[in-house]
């Protein structure tokens, strides 16, 4: 068992430590560029009444010639129907609200297809109701765009999680996607399996988007981000992720309630079957709560050093997306809080239903 907590921890924390320096250089720096692109700003809001004011308030005042912003109100009940009734046009954003949605499509997947019609920009960003923009963001990413050969880019931002408890839930994120997947084949290898993307935010050119319609290609997608990238893959086209922490910073849950939820929806997607769901969970298991075992046994050195290696990996993801460092001291909270999800989304997945925002879907594994 020690053997096989041991191989498993060097390669991640080997996959983790390449993707860091590689991390690198995907940072997204302020750049001059004379002739920006146009760009369409497209947002799905569905009962956003909390996010949506916020995120405009940072956004809109970076809105100049060659940009708009287009919201589309998917069926909210919150209010943020209202508030954008009465506050839209004063800031300069143009919205509507959803059609109704066709069977078999996901509300976000549908919101952004019907944004990407009205859209006119050359580049169309789609961006969650919950980030929060750093002034200088959008002219930074459109001198990015205007060089770049990708017909995808995709973002990592900050994460300020609203409590403890959400904050080592959400730390599995950049731990499961930097210390498994090298980000090198995530942009140039041209096989799906190595697709991933942030959906939170992704940008298209718009040429590609109308050429490929890919919000309607994936429509039945929970995991619609990294399905993306597998579509741009299969089309040969090119994935980039680039490191906005100094520009974008997402809390994306207010409870540790609605963020199991939210990781319950997407784990089970993420591992891709149920049976792989359940062969992750074991290893999760294994490696980082045997060594606890070992240790009350008296196995003392071998669990050790496997708990020092297990703070290190958990510190580092976390500061791949502005977490502290010292957030890997509460690792195994963060395994627990995992392990709970992904038997929920286990469940969810078993029981072909996934409720989300009001709605249920056809879970699909």
């Amino acid at each position: 068992m020690w053997l096989i907590v041991s191989a498993a921890l060097a390669v991640q924390l080997s996959v983790l430590l390449y993707n860091l320096a590689y991390w690198r250089r995907r940072r997204l720096g302020a750049a001059a560029v004379a002739d920006l692109p146009t760009l369409s700003v497209l947002i799905p809001a569905r009962n956003e009444a909390e996010n949506l004011p916020a995120l405009l308030a940072t956004l809109v005042p970076q809105l100049s010639a060659g940009m708009e912003c287009w919201v589309c109100d998917d069926g909210s009940d919150d209010g943020t129907t209202e508030w954008l009734a009465q506050h839209a046009e004063r800031l300069g954003v143009r919205w509507f609200p959803s059609e109704p949605r066709p069977d078999g499509w996901v509300g976000k997947n549908w919101a952004c297809h019907q944004l990407s019609a009205r859209a006119q920009g050359k580049w169309l960003l789609f961006l969650d109701a919950d980030m929060r923009c750093e002034a200088g963001f959008v002219d930074a990413l459109r001198a990015y765009l205007q060089r770049t050969d990708a017909h995808l880019v995709s973002a990592i931002p900050s994460f300020t999680p609203a409590s403890l408890p959400i904050a080592l839930l959400k730390l599995m994120v950049p731990f499961s996607v930097f210390t498994l997947l090298p980000l090198l084949l995530a942009e140039a290898h041209p096989n799906p399996a190595f697709a991933f993307a942030n959906g939170q935010v992704i940008a298209f050119r718009r040429d590609d988007y109308l050429r490929w319609l890919p919000h309607q290609a994936v429509r039945g997608a929970v995991l619609e981000d990294v399905a993306l990238a597998a579509l741009v893959k299969r089309r040969q086209g090119i994935v980039r992720l680039l490191d906005a922490r100094a520009w974008l910073r997402v809390s994306m849950y207010p409870t540790l309630g609605a963020a199991m939820d939210g990781f319950s929806k997407n784990a089970v997607a993420i591992c891709r079957t149920i049976p792989t769901a359940l062969l992750v969970s074991a290893l999760l298991a294994i490696v980082y709560l045997y060594p606890l075992v070992g240790a009350l046994q008296g196995q003392y050195l071998p669990a050790a050093v496997a708990g020092g290696a297990s703070v290190l990996i958990f510190g580092l993801s976390a500061r791949v997306v502005g977490l502290p460092f010292w957030l890997g001291l509460g690792y195994v909270g963060s395994v627990l809080i995992g392990l709970f999800t992904l038997a929920r989304s286990v469940v969810w997945y078993r029981r072909g239903a996934i409720r989300w925002k009001g709605r249920v879907y056809r879970a699909r594994s």
